[in-house]
């Protein structure tokens, strides 16, 4: 199969969209496909479109082709966002459709349709870039099938054609970190910032005896919001900075993880990596109502959703405190479910899903 990326893998592993195609990439592996990577900054992903290109004329069959956009538009992602290599990921998109290779794209992000996004842009550059938004969909459309977090998102993206889009969530990796707490504990992993708002969660913990919140965030961002939080901790919100390995410990003192965070028209069909990665260590998840993700853990029994308010947050966190068996009962649930929704199902699902388009024997017949 063929893998193409418009920027070198792990460049961002840190950030969510980062994570995920090299996730991705590796599921492919470890799936047993031969990955031929088409990734890098333009000048390597051209070199190795020519090499694809030799090899398809030799005779080499490809099953399909899956690819894992920018948060940027791809003639931008160079190391000094200029467009000097314009057409090299046309020119794949072209080479697979001429040898009848499925075609699918991960279309990450439409946070540049949304009002915020002026906010962190300038309004100049605002207009160049959603000029080149809209021009890569209008090309996407030559895609086989594009993916997409979640279906809800498809409403926002333009130019679709009808029954082009599939939804393909982020995963997580199966790991065992059964707890060892005594009182119900919490975890939260993630940013704090205007956009990551929690104090209501905060204040529930703060306020309700016999619950414990770690709060896990990177120092850089606590010490950003720290006066918007400190007053509020108390002594049973612990704040830690940990990351990679260290996120294990964390996991295994906690028994459920949050994601009550303040709800947004973009959470309402956003489906956060963070999500994913909880089911993987095996914790129930309590969500903010009104969000995908609350949809989601709600809906499949895998968790709580929860009025984005104080004295409900308060209200369901002394309920299982004082039932632990319900959420016992639940990270059975997660613990049950967690292997749908690892980073190999979605590559199972891609395969699966671009191997029933196979148009390999029609473009032969045409050839012919």
């Amino acid at each position: 199969m063929v893998f193409h990326a418009p920027y070198p893998l792990g460049e961002r592993a840190g950030s969510g969209s980062g994570v995920r195609p090299v996730k991705m990439h590796q599921a492919f592996h470890d799936l047993g496909y031969d990955v031929i990577g088409i990734t890098g900054y333009g000048a390597q992903r051209r070199r190795a479109v020519r090499e694809l290109a030799g090899q398809l004329k030799d005779g080499l069959r490809v099953d399909f082709a899956y690819g894992e956009n920018s948060t940027m538009p791809t003639v931008l992602t160079e190391s000094h966002h200029l467009p000097t290599h314009p057409l090299v990921d046309l020119r794949l998109l072209h080479l697979c459709r001429r040898h009848g290779i499925p075609t699918g794209m991960f279309y990450r992000d439409v946070y540049w349709r949304f009002p915020e996004y002026l906010e962190r842009v300038n309004r100049v550059v605002a207009l160049g870039t959603r000029t080149l938004y809209h021009a890569e969909l209008v090309a996407f459309r030559a895609l086989d099938r594009v993916y997409l977090p979640s279906l809800q998102i498809a409403d926002y993206v333009p130019h679709l054609r009808p029954g082009q889009a599939a939804a393909l969530p982020p995963g997580g990796a199966v790991v065992d970190a059964p707890s060892t707490s005594t009182e119900l504990t919490v975890l939260y992993v993630g940013n704090l910032s205007s956009y990551y708002r929690m104090q209501p969660m905060v204040r529930a913990v703060a306020q309700t005896p016999g619950v414990r919140m770690l709060l896990c965030t990177p120092p850089e961002a606590w010490e950003a919001v720290r006066g918007e939080y400190e007053q509020l901790l108390g002594d049973r919100v612990e704040v830690v900075h940990r990351r990679g390995e260290g996120l294990r410990g964390l996991f295994e003192r906690s028994d459920v993880c949050s994601l009550v965070v303040e709800p947004s028209e973009y959470r309402d069909f956003a489906s956060p990596v963070k999500l994913y990665e909880y089911l993987g260590y095996g914790k129930p998840v309590l969500a903010s109502a009104g969000t995908l993700a609350a949809e989601t853990v709600a809906g499949a029994g895998l968790g709580w959703s929860v009025p984005y308010d104080e004295e409900q947050v308060r209200a369901l966190l002394t309920r299982l405190r004082d039932d632990r068996g319900e959420v016992a009962a639940t990270t059975e649930r997660v613990l049950a479910a967690r292997h749908e929704h690892t980073w190999e199902a979605r590559a199972r699902q891609v395969a699966a899903d671009l191997g029933s388009l196979d148009r390999r024997g029609t473009v032969e017949a045409v050839q012919r």
